[in-house]
């Protein structure tokens, strides 16, 4: 059941969920408030970001996965300002919001500072380095050989012939991966400057802004940017569209950390993935579903039921139709259910070391 998920996922991914190389335009730009911006990554890039023009310099949050990327999105920023980006927020270690921090000293020099929750960085030393020579050694590589054989074959991954749209887009995903490999050739992680604990603020002429931790979430260093008299919230992949990636969360404790985000006074939250949300709904909505699957973990070890007989057992699809991610993908939603359920069981088991 795991691998044939991962595999329908993989397909998934191969038709569209990432960019080929040289895209025109990587982001959707968003105004949210005055002088602060969302950067909805299209279908390929995947992950957002956000800059904020202050009166002398720019804040940006999030770094995406390729340099190329990034500078897209310095590209974007100046057609919005000629301010020189002084500060880059980094919301949590994984790669996909990192790997692009390179982009900003190589374009405004060393004057740019990298934020990030100490923890964060701990994890980028440990985890985020080694993770680009997975993807240059193994991930990568392999991701285009499938690819290629599919091409070759002229069959999907289920055994259906490939139609002509499907077969473009395998193109393109070799292209673009070929691509990938040679940015990652040369990506050296670039680790955060500053650090903090709890809060950090920054305090310019017009603005005010936090950057704060409320514990541990998606991963153990989860930072969101606040922003209070534009009530704007930049959070990561503390939220999102759907259930979050959970190979490195903690679920139960995500749910404290969820609610301290939902307490501050926002209107507008700029999540890590997925379009710009207003008001509160979608993280309501996640907070149900994470109470409800941590509950329902809780009660099955109670009853010593296995981890197999928990996934069977658990039913969380009343819940499905609250994340837009998964309208075109129910398949998605029981794959994340199902690691959500897998991760907490671990959790609770105490079998998580930091």
């Amino acid at each position: 059941m795991q691998r044939k998920t991962v595999a329908v996922l993989g397909w998934l991914f191969c038709l569209g969920l990432f960019a080929p190389a040289g895209l025109a335009q990587s982001f959707d730009i968003v105004k949210v408030a005055d002088g602060v911006y969302a950067a909805i990554g299209h279908a390929g890039v995947f992950s957002n970001g956000a800059f904020i023009v202050n009166q002398d310099d720019v804040l940006v949050v999030d770094a995406h996965l390729r340099p190329s990327w990034a500078k897209d999105l310095i590209a974007e920023i100046r057609k919005t300002t000629n301010k020189p980006v002084r500060y880059v927020v980094n919301t949590h270690w994984h790669n996909d919001h990192v790997q692009g921090n390179q982009a900003y000293v190589s374009v405004f020099g060393a004057s740019v500072e990298y934020i990030a929750q100490h923890t964060a960085r701990e994890d980028m030393v440990s985890k985020a380095v080694s993770a680009v020579k997975d993807q240059l050694n193994k991930d990568v590589p392999e991701r285009i050989a499938r690819t290629e054989k599919m091409l070759a074959e002229g069959k999907g991954p289920d055994g259906t012939p490939l139609a002509d749209q499907a077969r473009a887009s395998l193109s393109e995903r070799v292209a673009s991966d070929k691509s990938f490999i040679e940015e990652l050739k040369a990506i050296q992680i670039t680790l955060p400057t500053i650090t903090f604990e709890r809060s950090l603020v920054l305090h310019k002429s017009e603005r005010t802004i936090h950057v704060l931790f409320f514990g541990k979430g998606h991963t153990r260093g989860d930072a969101v940017v606040y922003l209070p008299k534009e009530k704007v919230v930049i959070t990561g992949d503390l939220l999102t569209n759907g259930i979050s990636f959970m190979r490195d969360a903690y679920p139960s404790q995500w749910i404290g950390t969820l609610d301290s985000v939902r307490n501050l006074d926002w209107e507008t939250a700029v999540t890590g993935h997925g379009g710009v949300q207003k008001g509160k709904e979608q993280i309501d909505r996640l907070l149900a579903y994470m109470k409800e699957m941590v509950a329902a973990v809780k009660e099955s070890i109670g009853k010593g039921m296995t981890l197999e007989e928990a996934k069977k057992a658990i039913d969380l699809s009343k819940h499905q139709a609250g994340f837009p991610a998964y309208a075109a993908n129910p398949q998605g939603f029981v794959a994340a259910s199902g690691s959500a359920v897998e991760r907490t069981w671990a959790e609770l088991t105490g079998k998580i070391r930091d």
